[in-house]
């Protein structure tokens, strides 16, 4: 398996085998250290694996998240986990990720005194730190989509990363997260088309962003999603949706931290 150290039987002392079927996953494969997980998942839909494969990983020496960022996920502090999908669901571009998201958010509530927070377009939050984090990519041949591998990365200690993050807390079994994390993945991916306005309500109900003023992707204040995924912000000028781009509250110095690596 490229870009990886040799499987493992087990992760954090369950064995793989046990984890794929509480998961729902075709098969789940565990390494103790790669550069991406979602590198490691290309490559073995490269290979032939099949639809619902997942890989999951001890550390990552090169994490990926939006905009070429990457960094190194530190061993033992979280879940870095990525699925392979070859059937899922059709939606517009961008909608998968907010609907994991929101999957996710429901699943690692059970964990948390406190709701998780979603801000578009792919974070998790806890008190205002990142929690956890979302990425999608897809791969084409011509016009024809071969597949989806949705990367996800959720603390469960802090490792000392700066600025600070939101944990889980070190009482958490990684297993167990793991396990809800693939799950949300699969569940969100079953579904197709735009998003409904029962989801739309729900992300609102999340939303770290809505009715706060944002100097990125458009200066304005965000007044929520559309359908297609996009945040809708309210400018003088009147409404822009915007459909890429890093969200950035006009309070804040800087974009939250992307310490949860994929």
């Amino acid at each position: 398996m490229s870009h990886a150290t040799a499987e493992r039987l087990a992760y954090d002392g369950v064995a793989c085998g046990v984890l794929a079927l509480r998961a729902g996953a075709a098969r789940l494969v565990a390494v103790d250290r790669c550069l991406s997980t979602m590198d490691v998942a290309h490559a073995s839909a490269v290979d032939g694996a099949p639809d619902g494969s997942v890989v999951v990983a001890e550390e990552q020496g090169a994490g990926r998240g939006r905009s070429g960022k990457s960094w190194t996920s530190v061993r033992g502090a979280g879940v870095w986990t990525s699925v392979l999908l070859r059937r899922a669901a059709t939606a517009p571009p961008g909608v998968l990720s907010l609907r994991v998201g929101m999957a996710l958010a429901d699943a690692l509530d059970v964990y948390t005194t406190a709701s998780t927070q979603l801000k578009w377009p792919n974070d998790l939050l806890l008190g205002g730190r990142k929690l956890a984090g979302v990425l999608s990519e897809a791969r084409w041949r011509g016009t024809r989509l071969e597949w989806i591998v949705v990367g996800v990365g959720v603390n469960l200690r802090d490792a000392g990363a700066e600025p600070a993050v939101a944990t889980l807390g070190p009482g958490v079994a990684a297993a167990a997260v793991l396990v809800d994390v693939v799950r949300a993945v699969l569940q969100a991916s079953s579904i197709g088309g735009a998003l409904t306005e029962h989801e739309l309500a729900a992300f609102a109900r999340r939303d770290l962003a809505l009715g706060r003023e944002v100097t990125s992707p458009v200066p304005g204040v965000v007044a929520g999603l559309d359908r297609q995924g996009g945040l809708r912000v309210r400018t003088a000028a009147g409404e822009r949706v915007a459909v890429s781009g890093s969200l950035i509250f006009s309070t804040s110095p800087a974009e939250l931290s992307d310490a949860a690596g994929l």
